[in-house]
């Protein structure tokens, strides 16, 4: 990778920086290491798996006239080997492998989570130019065993263990972005997924939201005074349109509306909350350098459409005493967020996104497993899992890719520990810089993302997640202590 050396004044202000925030650096002890082991909770977290049930399409005759619990054997029958390519969605050899040394290397996590986007992409477009079928009925049924599917294969694994899917833009009847509210999709998804929530009540709850927005709220095992809100933010999306559903719906609102309440309710009980959604805030930086490769500053396009990002945010820091931490997916690549970060204070929270099993970015597959104190919900540490596309002759095997803590120097695995590796980036070129660089596509070294000429763009959209912000952190870097003042993160109202 380019080494990404920033200019003099840049080393000034991120210099001043470091040094009021980034103190966890020099402490040798590793806090989270001191938590007895049966405090230790374990997470295991896959995201993006948009599993292709059409890369033999010799096959999909026989599947389409099966029942799902055949098409393991059908499968298995191909004579396409291998894990498929970096242009390409996953296939069931690479499902079957993820799944499998994920069950290896977690055999028996407290909990389960996947951030979205469990069917390929095209994929209604693929079903009918393959069969030839335009009957809305028969692509449902298709797109409903192919789902039953995924979770056959999931419980396999992990019979036991609780697994909280969250939804993604791809995931619908009617294409991609395009879920209908409360209709027949989440009905029947809700009936395929509520074996995987397990415990009673947490089904009960699943139940009761999940048909109507896709979201739901549950207490995951391992600690008390823990929940965990699963957001739909499909619908939050820039991209998002409700072309199959009540055109004067608004589930955008709707679902602030209910995370606001999620959010009061968890404060006014005292526990602590994780997010589990596909979609992170802030600033989608890959489609702003698409967009304008000149300048993405100029007019960065947001993941979140209208006012959605911003009301996101004002709930995020309101309840930031409440919220422990986000997960997300949806990039394909591993990074990280920091949520209402100011320039002279620290993060209100922050946001981990898990890089996909489907390659088809560029990124090598990969998955998280997080550990965490059970007792105060707090994260400890996470590995990064993932399997090497590109090595050919050498063999394709998945393996352990990186640590966080141990590559960064970290003793846990909260905003301070992010912001302060975060604040070091454009100063430790040679190493925070630069891991994060690799690991950002997982480790597909052929095709680094960040370079000499873009990495100022991801590095501002981590930390400035408003189009103000992320304007500002480019005016910061150009122009030194002249820099106008940043955009502040708004206040902090009380809490109920």
């Amino acid at each position: 990778m380019v080494h990404l050396r920033p200019r003099v004044v840049e080393l000034t202000i991120l210099w001043a920086l470091v040094c009021v925030l980034a103190c966890p650096l020099s402490s040798p002890a590793a806090v989270g290491r001191e938590i007895p082991p049966a405090q230790r909770g374990v997470v295991l977290s896959l995201s993006d798996i948009h599993f292709n049930p059409f890369y033999d399409a010799a096959l999909v005759g026989r599947l389409n006239r099966s029942e799902y619990q055949r098409w393991r054997a059908i499968f298995s029958s191909s004579g396409v080997r291998g894990y498929g390519s970096y242009s390409a969605d996953t296939n069931y050899n690479l499902m079957n492998s993820a799944l499998e040394y994920a069950r290896q290397v977690s055999p028996r996590p407290d909990f389960v989570i996947i951030s979205g986007d469990f069917l390929s992409h095209n994929f209604q477009q693929t079903y009918v130019s393959l069969t030839g079928n335009h009957e809305p009925a028969a692509l449902e049924s298709f797109i409903d065993k192919t789902i039953a599917f995924i979770t056959l294969m999931i419980e396999e694994r992990f019979p036991n263990t609780p697994v909280y899917p969250a939804l993604g833009n791809n995931d619908s009847y009617c294409g991609d972005y395009n879920l209908a509210p409360g209709g027949r999709f989440l009905a029947r998804t809700a009936q395929t997924w509520k074996g995987l929530i397990k415990e009673r009540s947490n089904v009960g709850s699943f139940l009761k939201t999940f048909p109507a927005s896709g979201s739901y709220v549950v207490s995951p095992p391992g600690g008390k005074g823990h929940r965990l809100i699963v957001l739909n933010t499909v619908f939050l999306s820039r991209d998002y349109a409700n072309k199959c559903g009540d055109p004067k719906a608004n589930p955008a609102q709707d679902e602030l509306s209910w995370f606001g309440d999620q959010l009061r309710k968890a404060s006014a009980s005292k526990e602590r909350v994780w997010l589990l959604a596909h979609i992170p805030p802030g600033v989608d930086v890959f489609s702003s350098i698409e967009n304008n490769p000149a300048d993405p500053f100029e007019a960065p396009l947001m993941y979140y459409g209208g006012t959605y990002n911003q009301q996101y945010l004002n709930l995020m820091n309101q309840y930031a005493s409440t919220i422990s931490h986000t997960f997300a997916g949806h990039t394909h690549m591993d990074s990280f967020q920091l949520v209402n970060q100011a320039i002279d204070k620290r993060a209100a929270s922050a946001v981990t996104i898990t890089p996909a099993i489907s390659p088809i970015y560029g990124n090598n597959p990969g998955f998280k497993v997080f550990t965490y104190d059970r007792q105060s919900s707090a994260l400890i540490d996470y590995t990064t899992y993932y399997l090497n596309l590109g090595a050919g002759a050498r063999g394709e095997r998945w393996g352990k890719e990186y640590a966080f803590g141990a590559t960064y120097g970290q003793p846990s695995l909260d905003p301070v520990s992010l912001q302060a590796v975060y604040l070091l980036m454009p100063i430790d070129y040679h190493g925070s810089l630069t891991s994060y660089g690799r690991f950002y596509n997982v480790s597909d070294t052929a095709q680094p993302v960040l370079n000499k000429t873009n990495w100022s763009a991801y590095w501002c959209g981590i930390g400035y997640l408003t189009p103000g912000q992320f304007t500002w952190c480019q005016q910061m870097l150009d122009g030194g202590p002249t820099a106008p003042t940043p955009p502040t993160r708004p206040a902090a109202a009380r809490q109920p």
